[in-house]
């Protein structure tokens, strides 16, 4: 990793750089590259892949209808509507 590389990553990220701290995030990326190379060496033999990060199961509940059908009433308070639906000025002609 050079300072022109960092340059590039910085303008190609279009974030702006201070000069007096270039040294330092060329280090810094350097042992971020270096540690996350290291995970090429990492066995992963049986290892199932998983499908989130976190090993939590989804709390589930039984599909059964709890709340009562109001579909009537709001109908009825609406200013237009047919049997099923709102009706409401056409915006798009």
């Amino acid at each position: 990793m050079d300072k022109k590389t960092v340059t590039t990553i910085s303008y190609l990220s279009r974030l702006k750089i201070d000069k007096n701290n270039e040294d330092k995030i060329t280090s810094d990326l350097e042992n971020i590259i270096t540690f996350v190379d290291q995970l090429n060496d990492a066995s992963v033999e049986g290892v199932e892949p998983l499908t989130s990060p976190l090993e939590k199961i989804a709390k589930t509940r039984s599909d059964k209808v709890t709340a009562k059908n109001n579909k009537e009433i709001f109908l009825e308070r609406a200013p237009k509507s047919n049997e099923d639906y709102f009706l409401v000025p056409r915006v798009v002609e």
